[in-house]
């Protein structure tokens, strides 16, 4: 209700990235975020005094660092107009900013790009991209390709996480996915809960 949704608030003010939920019926929910350490490095306010927390139980392997959760945008690639309009619908809905581009060529392009940019800005809503969501099967150079050329960068932007998203349930191709480097792979089509239990896996829920 009104309760959650006020917690929710006070605790993205302190840095989380909000309040998650794990519910299973006829059992209950749990209620977890997470919270950084030291306040005082994100520049949110200057404590006069200590703060303690008492009470509160953090799900540890939920805390995520402080360039993932100041980061959130996606970089969304497919050669589909219709595709890239339906996925970034639903990411907007869930206040990511994002790049699209239309093949693994114009991905890797603005993928550098936008990280020459982040790293010439001194400003703090300067973001970097922080998750790359890539159709399998484009013209000039796939999904695969592009988890090569991501893979092979000397940037730490080698290490974004990839998830692929194929129209097909193919072990052949999730194999060779996982085997190139990509993190995950879901299909389509893409739906509402997909999109939830993919950014709650990858620690990028709000």
């Amino acid at each position: 209700g009104l309760g959650l949704m006020i917690s929710n608030t006070i605790v993205r003010c302190l840095g989380s990235q909000g309040i998650a939920c794990e519910s299973e019926y006829g059992k209950g929910s749990y209620f977890y975020f997470d919270l950084p350490q030291d306040l005082t490095h994100l520049g949110f306010y200057e404590p006069k005094s200590s703060l303690r927390l008492n009470h509160v139980t953090l799900k540890t392997d939920f805390l995520i660092n402080r360039s993932q959760y100041l980061c959130r945008r996606i970089l969304i690639v497919d050669d589909n107009d219709y595709n890239l309009m339906v996925l970034g619908r639903m990411l907007k809905k869930r206040n990511f900013e994002l790049i699209e581009a239309y093949d693994g060529e114009d991905a890797l392009n603005k993928l550098v790009s936008s990280y020459e940019h982040y790293l010439q800005c001194k400003h703090s809503s300067c973001r970097r991209v922080n998750l790359i969501l890539s159709d399998l099967n484009m013209p000039r150079r796939d999904g695969f390709d592009l988890i090569q050329d991501i893979r092979s960068l000397t940037s730490d932007q080698k290490d974004i996480p990839i998830v692929l998203v194929s129209a097909f349930d193919n072990p052949e191709d999730i194999t060779k996915g996982f085997r190139l480097g990509m993190d995950d792979m879901i299909h389509k089509p893409v739906t509402e809960e997909t999109i939830d239990k993919l950014l709650l896996k990858l620690r990028l829920k709000q």
